[in-house]
């Protein structure tokens, strides 16, 4: 797997988080305890830093790219960022579910327990209010999320974490 550094910064990792062989890591970028980065996913901090939380996935194809220092990539715990979305310069708090393809812009901050619905895209500097739904181009809120929709979402980002552990136990076996 290329975990890359550029300029001084090297990417840390912690040794319970599973990236996959076929994922990319470059330069400033801190990935938590449990987290997993799954095949084709492009993390780069070569102009900012990205710091990815605890029990938080980052499926298939996913790039998050910080691009300008001013605009770091800040992704909470316990999050899912679904197949072949973008993200630039965010902030994702705890709980949230992005849904696959959705392209997230430079400064829009998605609050804790937010649904994105796949295909959505957030245009820069937007704010989306915690525990909301929000759907479409550019993605508006649909309704509010109940506590037990919120902790539904975190219970399958840990779901998806456990079944990247056992195959990182499982590679380490052979």
């Amino acid at each position: 797997m290329p975990i890359l550094p550029f300029g001084d910064h090297n990417p840390t990792i912690d040794p319970h988080a599973f990236i996959s062989p076929q994922a990319t890591i470059v330069g400033n970028v801190e990935i938590e305890a449990k987290s997993c980065v799954w095949p084709g996913a492009v993390i780069r901090g070569d102009q900012a830093s990205v710091r990815i939380g605890e029990s938080t996935c980052i499926q298939d194809s996913v790039v998050i790219h910080a691009h300008h220092e001013d605009n770091p990539v800040i992704i909470g715990n316990k999050t899912v960022v679904g197949t072949a979305s973008v993200l630039h310069g965010v902030y994702v708090g705890d709980a949230v579910k992005i849904g696959e393809g959705c392209v997230i812009f430079d400064g829009a901050t998605l609050g804790e327990g937010v649904m994105i619905t796949s295909g959505s895209i957030i245009p820069s500097n937007v704010v989306i209010p915690p525990r909301s739904l929000n759907s479409g181009a550019p993605a508006a809120q649909v309704r509010e999320l109940s506590r037990d929709e919120v902790e539904k979402q975190a219970f399958r980002a840990e779901v998806m974490s456990e079944v990247f552990q056992k195959l990182r136990h499982w590679r380490n076996a052979i």
